[in-house]
């Protein structure tokens, strides 16, 4: 589960339960160990919720399968396995295709995606690995990809997310449901 204490769903009060009564049926069954990390605040926990409602399914013209793209070559360079496992599952699961989930998982460079995908996911590894290394130039290699700024920003916070949630996660020793 985590290396610190959790509330259960059976335990849970007022705005806990309010939000773990959200998050089961919105995903039909029990409530993600990453997301009962955060039962000792409450507000944290709906603040993730907002974010990753916003990132992942907010309005964008990256689609889901670029962002689960994203989330797993973040989580690869992490070596979070918590994440690299849920988001590959949610690759496979949105694009029905497991040679590219593995495919992203192990090298997305010979990944079968768009040129444009495989600079967007460079910079997604490269944010990840060495942040303090970004330049103008790595957003200008996402403009002339044809990504817009607007895209690039959700690039950016996609990217961002990950990173949080790969730190949430192996900070405090979550494990898969």
């Amino acid at each position: 589960m985590a290396w610190i204490k959790t509330i259960n769903q059976n335990e849970a009060t007022g705005k806990l339960k309010m939000l773990y009564d959200g998050i089961s049926s919105q995903r039909g069954g029990d409530v993600p160990n990453v997301l009962k990390a955060h039962s000792l605040n409450p507000d944290a926990l709906e603040s993730h919720l907002g974010l990753m409602k916003t990132v992942m399914f907010g309005e964008s013209k990256l689609s889901l399968a670029q962002r689960e793209m994203i989330g797993v070559v973040v989580s690869v360079a992490n070596a979070c396995e918590y994440w690299t496992t849920k988001h590959g599952e949610a690759l496979h699961h949105v694009t029905n295709n497991h040679k590219l989930m593995e495919d992203i998982a192990v090298d997305y460079l010979k990944a079968d995606i768009t040129n444009s995908e495989k600079f967007m996911l460079n910079y997604a590894h490269k944010l990840t690995k060495e942040p303090s290394s970004i330049r103008k130039r790595d957003i200008d290699i996402l403009v002339k990809a044809g990504f817009s700024e607007r895209d690039i920003f959700d690039i950016n916070q996609v990217t961002a997310y990950f990173n949080y949630v790969n730190r949430v996660t192996d900070g405090l020793g979550v494990t898969l449901d």
